[in-house]
C-alpha cells in the first residue's frame, strides 16, 4: 500500500476534524454515537426509535405551528401517541400541503435567518422548499459515514464525491477549491462537467488523492468504469463503492463490481428526506432506523405502496408521515449480516437523464433542474433534449411575479446555451397548461433523446507508475 495512504487516516482525520469544528460540526462526535447502534437487539432499535419519534411530536407540537394545529384539530397530544399503532393514524404530510403551508411547518422557535434553505427535485411536480439546520447536516454526514465504514473505510480517508458542482464552488480560486476538498477528505468529481476529456483528468487526479471510497450518482460513476474499461485504464483500488440520488440499474451494478472489483452498495434518501436506507454488504437494503420511521401507505392495491417518511433528525422543519411517490414493500425478513434495522425493497425510485452536445461534453441531468430551483411563478417544468444541439424548455406558469417568472427562464436559457461556446444550443421556450407524465405516473423534469456515441479519438493518458 502507498505511503501516503497509510498515513492516510491519522493525517485525514486530523484534517477533518478540524475541519468539522470551523464549519461549526459534531460529525465525528455523533458518528461514534451512533455507529453501533444498528448492532443493538431489535427490541432495543425499536425502542429508541419510539423514544426519538415521540421526543420529534412532542417539539412539533411546542413548536411548529402546523403540527399544533394539527393536534389540536385532532383532539388530542402528542402525548397520546402511545405507539407506532397511533401514529399511523396522524395525517400524511403531502407535497401540495407543503407548498401551501411552507412557513407554518417551520419551527418557529428560532429565526428563519438561522435556517438553510434548500431545494427538491421532486417526481410529480415542481420543486419543494424546505429549511434544515446545520445540527441536521452535520448529522446527516455521520450517518453517511456509518454507511461507507461498511466496506471498511475510515474517517479521515479520501472520499472521491461524484456529485454536481454549485455556482459558489465553480466561482472559487482553483487553490481554495483544492483547500476546501482536501480539508473536507471528499474531493468534488462533477457529473456536469463528466464527458470522456474531463474523464480522462478524472483517473490522473485519483491517482493522486489516492481515494478508497466513492459515492454519488450511480449513472456517472457507471459510465467512468465504461469508459476506464473502453480506454484500457486501470482503475484506482477502492474498498466500495456507494451509489445514490437515483435510481441503480443491474446493468449499472454489475458493468462497476466489474471494472473496480469491490462492492456495491446502494444508498436511498431524498433531498427532503436523508439517509433513508442503505446496502449492507449482504446486499440487503436496511432502513436508518434511528434516522427515519419509514411506513407503506395503505391502499387497496396489492403493490408497490407509496412510502411515507418521518424524518427523526430534522427538528427545524420536521417531516412526520411525508409521501415524496417513491415506492416499495418493507419486509420482515432478517440478515446475517448483524444489522438488526429492519429490511426494505425500493421499487421506484428517481431517474435523470443525462444531455451529451456536440463537443462530446456530458451534463447531468440534475444540473438543470438546479437552473430552475427557487423560481417564482413556475407551476412545473421540463428540459427535453430532442437533438445534441436543441433543447426545449417546457413552463407551466403559476401564481407568482412574471416578471420575476421571465427573468428566471432567461437565466436558464443563457446558462444552457454557455454549456457549448463553440456550437449554438438552441433553446426553446414553450409555455404549456400540463406536462405529460412518464409512463410509470412520474412528473421527469429531464429527458434526453440524444445517445452517447463512441468518441473518434482520446487524449492519452500517461501510464500508471
Amino acid at each position: 500500500m502507498n505511503s501516503s495512504l497509510q498515513r492516510g487516516p491519522f493525517f485525514g482525520r486530523l484534517l477533518l476534524a478540524l475541519t468539522c469544528r470551523l464549519r461549526g460540526f459534531d460529525t465525528l462526535h455523533q458518528l461514534a454515537e451512533i455507529e453501533n447502534a444498528p448492532f443493538l437487539p431489535r427490541e432495543k432499535v425499536r425502542a429508541n426509535q419510539f423514544k426519538q419519534l415521540s421526543d420529534l411530536l412532542q417539539h412539533a407540537e411546542s413548536h411548529v405551528p402546523y403540527y399544533r394545529e394539527m393536534f389540536r384539530s385532532l383532539g388530542i397530544t402528542s402525548r397520546d401517541i402511545r405507539d407506532f399503532s397511533d401514529f399511523s393514524r396522524l395525517p400524511i404530510l403531502t407535497k401540495d400541503i407543503i407548498r401551501e403551508r411552507q412557513r407554518d411547518l417551520v419551527r418557529d422557535d428560532v429565526p428563519l435567518a438561522t435556517l438553510e434553505p434548500h431545494f427538491s427535485g421532486g417526481s410529480t411536480g415542481v420543486p419543494l422548499k424546505f429549511y434544515r439546520s446545520r445540527k441536521y447536516m452535520a448529522a446527516s454526514d455521520a450517518g453517511t459515514y456509518r454507511n461507507l465504514q461498511q466496506c471498511g473505510w475510515r474517517p479521515g480517508e479520501m472520499i472521491a464525491f461524484f456529485w454536481g458542482s454549485t455556482d459558489k464552488l465553480n466561482r472559487m480560486p482553483r487553490w481554495e477549491f483544492e483547500l476546501r476538498q482536501h480539508l473536507r477528505r471528499s474531493y468534488l468529481f462533477d457529473p456536469f462537467r463528466s464527458g470522456e476529456a474531463e474523464m480522462v483528468t478524472w483517473v490522473q487526479r485519483m491517482r493522486s488523492l489516492h481515494p478508497t471510497v466513492i459515492l454519488g450518482y450511480a449513472s456517472t460513476i457507471a459510465r467512468f468504469a465504461t469508459f476506464l474499461e473502453s480506454s484500457h485504464l486501470s482503475p484506482p483500488q477502492l474498498r466500495g463503492i456507494f451509489t445514490t440520488a437515483e435510481k441503480l440499474y443491474q446493468p449499472q451494478r454489475e458493468a462497476i463490481e466489474h471494472v473496480f472489483d469491490c462492492h456495491v452498495f446502494d444508498c436511498y434518501g431524498s433531498s427532503e428526506v436523508q439517509n433513508i436506507s442503505a446496502e449492507c454488504p449482504q446486499g440487503k437494503m436496511h432502513i436508518n432506523s434511528d434516522f427515519v420511521v419509514l411506513e407503506e401507505e395503505v391502499n387497496d392495491g396489492d403493490s408497490p405502496r407509496p412510502f411515507l417518511f418521518t424524518s427523526l433528525k430534522n427538528w427545524s422543519m420536521p417531516f412526520i408521515r411525508y409521501r415524496n411517490e417513491d415506492c416499495g414493500y418493507l419486509s420482515s425478513e432478517s440478515c446475517s449480516c448483524g444489522n438488526n434495522f429492519s429490511l426494505m425493497h425500493l421499487e421506484i425510485a428517481r431517474t435523470s437523464d443525462n444531455f451529451i452536445f456536440p463537443d462530446g461534453r456530458v451534463v447531468h441531468g440534475e444540473y438543470f433542474t438546479h437552473l430552475m430551483y427557487g423560481g417564482d411563478g413556475i407551476a412545473n417544468f421540463q428540459f427535453h433534449q430532442t437533438a445534441i444541439d436543441r433543447i426545449s424548455l417546457l413552463i407551466v406558469p403559476g401564481p407568482g411575479d412574471f416578471e420575476a417568472r421571465q427573468q428566471q427562464i432567461r437565466k436558464a436559457v443563457d446558462h444552457v446555451q454557455s454549456l457549448c461556446p463553440p456550437h449554438p444550443i438552441h433553446v426553446e421556450v414553450r409555455e404549456l397548461d400540463s406536462i405529460p407524465l412518464s409512463s410509470a405516473g412520474k412528473h421527469r423534469f429531464t429527458r434526453s433523446d440524444v445517445q452517447a456515441q463512441p468518441a473518434a479519438s482520446r487524449e492519452a493518458v500517461p501510464a500508471s507508475n
